[in-house]
C-alpha cells in the first residue's frame, strides 16, 4: 500500500462551483461550461417534489424513479394533487379585494 501522498485526487469539475453559486443565488438553472447545455439545479428538482426518472445530475432524490416508469406516474400525480390542493388552499385564505368591496356598495 502506498501513503496517501501516493494517491492524486480526482480534479474537481467546474460545474460543481457553478451549481453551488446558482443555488446560492436561487437559480433554477445554469449553463454547463463543458457543453454549453442547461442544467437543472437541485432547486428546481426539489420544487418538481419527486425524482423525473431521468437521472438527472442534481437529482435530491437519490434517482428514486429512475427505471421505475409506475412509480414515477404515481409520484407525478400525487405531486400535481398536492399543487391543486395548495392553489385551492391559498385561494381560499385571500381576502377578498378592495375592488370587490367597492364594487357591492354601488
Amino acid at each position: 500500500m502506498g501513503s496517501s501522498g501516493d494517491i492524486e485526487e480526482a480534479p474537481v469539475p467546474a460545474w460543481k462551483d457553478i451549481h453551488k453559486r446558482a443555488v446560492d443565488k436561487g437559480d433554477q438553472t445554469y449553463i454547463d461550461p463543458a457543453t454549453g447545455y442547461t442544467v437543472f439545479t437541485e432547486l428546481s428538482h426539489r420544487d418538481r417534489g419527486y425524482c423525473c426518472g431521468n437521472a438527472c445530475r442534481h437529482c435530491p432524490f437519490e434517482h428514486d424513479n429512475v427505471g421505475k416508469p409506475d412509480q414515477l406516474r404515481q409520484q407525478a400525480r400525487a405531486a400535481r394533487e398536492a399543487r391543486r390542493q395548495a392553489r385551492k388552499a391559498s385561494k381560499e385564505e385571500r381576502p377578498k379585494s378592495l375592488d370587490d368591496s367597492d364594487s357591492s356598495s354601488k
